[in-house]
């Protein structure tokens, strides 16, 4: 099963090498996290639009975990809409529904997802990711990005990421320092922090 979800990742991969948003690749003191996100719009409005993301996170002790995920969004001018998400990750597969709010400018981006499961079993989710890129000349752009993940069940929280990245955009290639940090359990304790750096590409 893993095998077959590391095709799934690679062919993703290259795929988004092809019609991708950006692809990261992050080595960290831990685990090796890779990030690829392709974005698709289908109006002239961009009311419409497919993003979606495939992750892979290696330790090296060579324990793999992946994720991919699709988002089919309708947004409205004001920025609000809904969004369906399908996916699949090393620990099962999944879809679920939400309300979301995008908005983004010439040096900013915020995107923000609340979802509840479809599935038998109640859940629901936050997402966000949130970007900050103000340009220092033509060619330099200050990046930072906080993403934010975080799942509850009827029983309480069950798991919160938090991934940052700060550094320097050089023409479309983003790099700098970056941590990934996770907390598990109904009361929320980090109970992993994975700092290192970040080299980022932009399409």
């Amino acid at each position: 099963m893993k095998r077959l979800l590391l095709l799934c990742f690679l062919s993703l991969l290259a795929f988004s090498k092809m019609a991708g948003q950006s692809l990261e690749l992050m080595p960290g003191t831990s685990r090796i996290f890779a990030d690829a996100q392709w974005l698709k719009t289908f109006d002239a409005e961009r009311k419409w639009s497919l993003f979606s993301r495939s992750r892979a996170t290696v330790d090296y002790e060579n324990h793999t975990d992946l994720f991919t995920g699709a988002y089919l969004n309708y947004t409205t001018p004001s920025g609000l809409g809904g969004t369906v998400v399908g996916r699949i990750a090393t620990s099962g597969a999944g879809a679920d529904a939400g309300i979301h709010y995008f908005k983004a400018g010439k040096s900013f981006m915020v995107y923000a997802l609340a979802s509840v499961g479809l599935q038998q079993d109640f859940s629901c989710s936050w997402f966000s990711i949130l970007r900050y890129t103000p340009a220092f000349n033509d060619n330099w752009k200050l990046y930072s990005s906080l993403e934010l993940f975080s799942n509850f069940s009827r029983a309480g929280h069950i798991a919160s990421v938090q991934r940052i990245r700060a550094g320097l955009d050089q023409s479309g290639y983003q790099f700098g320092l970056a941590v990934n940090l996770l907390g598990l359990g109904k009361v929320y304790k980090t109970t992993d922090t994975n700092p290192g750096v970040f080299l980022r590409k932009q399409f």
